[in-house]
């Protein structure tokens, strides 16, 4: 990097004299350092999805539970569902190795910054592994806050939108009446009793499910701490599937589908939080000075919009809002630690040259 940068720039002045000498690193040495890297970076995926398909099941309890508190407390089933014969199988794996891909991420970014290391000055090297450990943290950072934060509101807004559209009553017109036949007449619905005129069906409700069950008898039962209807018979326990009356719109929890969503919302998150560490760095490398960042807000703002639409795995404010909004924080964030770093980073002319 160093090299391609005393390439462009073409002044020989310009380049750091006390490390005008320094042997200069060929394409295969490049190579060969990423080679390294990228091996490591693997080895230590692979150690981290080993690790998460051992503690697979509390990992699925751990990311599954803001969807099915979601669901229970909006009135749905708690229930995930799958496509293929093998879906259960396949979801129950791709946890384990997902969930080890977002564990080992601060292992690969640390792996990127090494690589990126190798072609900088040992002044700037230095200031690069300097900020290895907190640039971890910020994608650490973004991981937590997405999914204590961000993802129970989007869910939550998900499903009450759901319980807002509710479905119209149908009234058939004559083509319709024709085609699949009249319906009762409001004379012939007059004739029913009302609501409340008739004794419901008892259902007992009890903080925990029943134990024993009398033989060849079908028992239901209303779970309070569950929020679920169930129901015995022969020797099973059924969940019986339940969701708000009159909605229009009703979900089908498929478990690949949320596994993905969350997975690409994490990465997603933990890689936007990068951007004050990466404005921090290029201010105090002397790359992109802070008072460029300042001066190119506007088309920040604008670029910060367009990844926000890029990104967004599904096509709605809410999740547009998710990513956009924090992005402009982060960046006012990385605006203040750039002006920060600029005041303390020395510029060459004040350090001091090596003799000779």
């Amino acid at each position: 990097m160093a090299f391609w940068r005393h390439k462009i720039a073409g002044s020989p002045g310009s380049l750091d004299q006390r490390h005008a000498d320094l042997p200069v690193m060929g394409f295969g040495d490049h190579l060969d350092e990423l080679r390294k890297r990228v091996f490591f970076a693997l080895l230590g995926t692979a150690l981290a999805v080993a690790i998460c398909l051992y503690f697979d099941q509390q990992i699925i309890g751990f990311l599954y539970d803001p969807y099915l508190m979601a669901l229970r407390y909006s009135g749905y089933s708690t229930q995930m569902f799958y496509r293929k014969p093998a879906g259960g199988l396949i979801s129950y794996l791709m946890t384990g190795v997902k969930a080890g891909v977002l564990l080992a991420a601060p292992w690969i970014i640390y792996q990127a910054w090494a690589f990126v290391a190798v072609g900088l000055y040992p002044r700037e090297r230095k200031a690069v592994y300097r900020y290895i450990a907190p640039s971890i943290g910020f994608f650490m950072a973004g991981v937590l806050f997405f999914f204590i934060l961000v993802l129970p509101i989007m869910l939550k807004f998900f499903m009450q939108f759901n319980n807002a559209v509710k479905l119209p009553p149908p009234q058939p017109n004559w083509v319709e009446q024709w085609i699949f036949g009249k319906a009762a007449s409001p004379v012939q619905i007059m004739r029913f009793p009302t609501g409340n005129q008739i004794k419901p069906l008892e259902i007992p409700i009890v903080r925990s499910d029943p134990t024993t069950f009398p033989p060849h008898e079908a028992v239901l039962w209303y779970n309070a701490s569950d929020m679920e209807l169930k129901m015995h018979v022969g020797s099973m326990t059924l969940q019986i599937s339940k969701q708000p009356a009159g909605v229009l719109f009703s979900p089908l929890p498929m478990l690949g589908d949320y596994l993905s969503f969350v997975t690409i919302m994490c990465l997603i998150f933990g890689v936007s939080f990068e951007v004050p560490m990466v404005m921090l760095v290029l201010s105090k490398l002397g790359i992109v000075p802070a008072a460029t960042f300042r001066r190119m807000w506007r088309v920040a703002v604008l670029v910060l919009a367009v990844a926000s639409v890029v990104l967004a795995p599904t096509p709605d404010v809410v999740t547009f809002s998710t990513i956009f909004v924090p992005l402009v924080a982060l960046y006012i964030l990385g605006l203040i630690m750039a002006a920060l770093g600029s005041r303390t980073s020395p510029t060459p002319a004040d350090e001091p040259s090596e003799p000779g």
